[in-house]
């Protein structure tokens, strides 16, 4: 709903309701005050004790039990009235009976009392809680406003506002201001009505319309403000809107009966964002008017355009029955096995290209399509039957091509198995035909390197064995050492390739072209490589160590 109350005019409610509620303790006071005016001159005219006691009585009963607060003013200075009375002679079964509703009377209007004293004090601590809350918020605003628009849900305009799109962002900041405003505008008018409707001293009551007021300073100027400028931008671009095509120097008709439609939605969309906006009343009445003007000068153009749909639709189905008559005899001569699959696709899209470059209505290109797609199924049927057989073949290959890599696998986990019991000579001839068999095998790139991973693991186990039984050997020291020596520098050779690979690695990681699985691939096997530096790392460190003994003992 659009919110046109101006900021001057919240400003001139504030004071009238404070106005009201200063005067309304006086308006409630005089009739009050006649009533018990009227009362004393009614005891006076009456003869006897008892009487003006009864009538005292029941006026103290009214007082309580009348609608809404009870008039405890009233009640007190008549109970006043009556004390003095009961000192006068009376009959003694009648001053029983009116001392008992004398004094009941007195224990309720004290109770009343109470409960409204404690009402009032609830009244004044959850009044005194929301002014206190609201003046949070309102100093938050104030002093946080980037933080509070960030997490305020976005103002929902209508699709389609072309006209808007270029300050479409500062709609949206401001009408998210505004929105904030006019609910602390709301809750600010909402508390000073509590608190005309709530029973409270006077000056308490002042203090709190007091606190209201202030925080009016800090809102309805900002709002007036806020409003200005939605409102002088909104009016800017509607008036451009319409100064560019409905003005009297920039209005081409044709042009405008072409894209009728769409003016008709650019309307309606920006007759609907005035709702949506928070409007000052002139701002509002003045783009309604002038889109309404341009609303009417779309009107005559509906009626030649239908005219226009009419002819168009007489021609789009003549156009269709010529084409369906096309399919038609296609489909009459693939059914006779005269047409290969190539030339059957070739006439089914010139069919295709025919439709294109004719007029068709829309409900006739959804009929002619459907018509296309029933005329080439046939043709799907055996595409679908050729593809699925070549993807057979292709299954078949692949299961041929797995059964070799699973016996290669058996391969290397034999040669695994072997290289603790078997001669060293005979393990190094075959880890040779195991990487001939690999460079053979038919398999992705990833595989491959795990495969020669693996087989890079056993050529190490293999020289750990050779450099085992070197340590094992006789203390020649010479020719300990040069075996250690050669030792060494393989140790340092097969270094240097772990850590080209696993540089190679991470550039591969690095990149930007490795899917989910591929990566963790990656990491594997980089973790893989790191396992084997640290460990060939270790046996240089030993190789060394066993060389620097060999040398000491020299």
């Amino acid at each position: 709903m659009n919110q046109i109350i101006s900021a001057e005019e919240q400003e001139l409610l504030k004071q009238q309701e404070l106005s009201k509620q200063q005067e309304l303790p006086k308006q409630q006071e005089l009739p009050k005050q006649q009533e018990i005016e009227g009362l004393t001159a009614q005891l006076e005219a009456l003869p006897s004790i008892e009487e003006k006691l009864k009538v005292s009585i029941d006026f103290m009963r009214d007082a309580l039990s009348q609608p809404g607060t009870p008039n405890f003013k009233g009640f007190w200075d008549v109970r006043k009235i009556c004390l003095p009375l009961f000192k006068e002679t009376i009959p003694v079964a009648s001053r029983t009976q009116l001392w008992t509703d004398y004094t009941e009377l007195t224990r309720e209007g004290r109770r009343l009392k109470n409960l409204l004293d404690e009402e009032t004090a609830f009244a004044v601590e959850q009044i005194d809680l929301a002014i206190g809350g609201l003046e949070g918020e309102v100093s938050g605003y104030h002093t946080h406003l980037d933080d509070i628009l960030e997490k305020t849900p976005e103002v929902v305009f209508p699709e389609g506002v072309h006209s808007l799109e270029e300050r479409f962002e500062l709609y949206q900041k401001l009408q998210k201001q505004l929105n904030l405003l006019n609910v602390y505008a709301s809750r600010i008018n909402s508390l000073r009505k509590e608190l005309i409707r709530t029973d409270m001293r006077i000056r308490q009551k002042n203090k709190f319309f007091q606190r209201l007021s202030a925080l009016g300073d800090g809102i309805f100027p900002l709002r007036k403000d806020l409003i200005r400028q939605v409102s002088e931008a909104f009016v800017e671009d509607v008036s451009n809107f319409v100064d560019s095509h409905f003005s009297e120097e920039n209005f081409n008709e044709d042009q405008v009966r072409r894209s009728v439609f769409f003016f008709r939605n650019e309307i309606k969309t920006l007759q609907a964002t005035a709702k949506v906006l928070t409007l000052n009343t002139h701002a509002f009445s003045t783009t309604r008017e002038i889109l309404s003007r341009c609303w009417d000068k779309l009107k005559g153009m509906e009626k030649e355009l239908k005219k226009e749909f009419t002819q168009h639709k007489q021609e789009s189905s003549q156009n269709a029955a010529e084409i369906k008559e096309r399919i038609d005899a296609f489909v009459q001569t693939y059914s006779e096995g005269t047409l290969s699959q190539k030339e059957a696709l070739f006439q089914l899209d010139e069919i295709s290209r025919w439709m294109r470059n004719v007029n068709l209505a829309r409900y006739d290109v959804r009929m002619l399509k459907e018509a296309l797609a029933v005329a080439r199924e046939p043709i799907d049927s055996k595409l679908k039957e050729e593809e699925t057989l070549k993807r057979q073949k292709e299954i078949d290959f692949e299961n041929a091509r797995r059964e070799k890599v699973d016996l290669f696998k058996q391969q290397v986990e034999s040669l695994l198995a072997k290289i603790p019991t078997e001669e060293i000579s005979l393990l190094s001839k075959e880890l040779d035909e195991t990487r001939k068999t690999l460079h053979a095998l038919s398999i992705s790139k990833i595989e491959k390197q795990q495969f020669d991973r693996t087989l890079k693991n056993v050529r190490d186990q293999i020289a750990e064995r050779q450099q085992q039984a070197l340590f094992d050997l006789s203390d020649d020291d010479r020719e300990a050492l040069k075996n250690l020596e050669s030792i060494l520098t393989q140790r340092n050779e097969r270094r240097k390739e772990i850590k080209l690979q696993i540089e190679e690695y991470r550039k591969v990681i690095g990149g930007s072209g490795l899917d989910f699985e591929k990566a963790m691939k990656y990491d594997e096997l980089m973790d893989t490589e790191k396992t084997s530096l640290a460990k060939i790392d270790d046996n240089i460190s030993e190789i060394k160590k066993k060389i620097k003994e060999l040398k000491k003992n020299a």
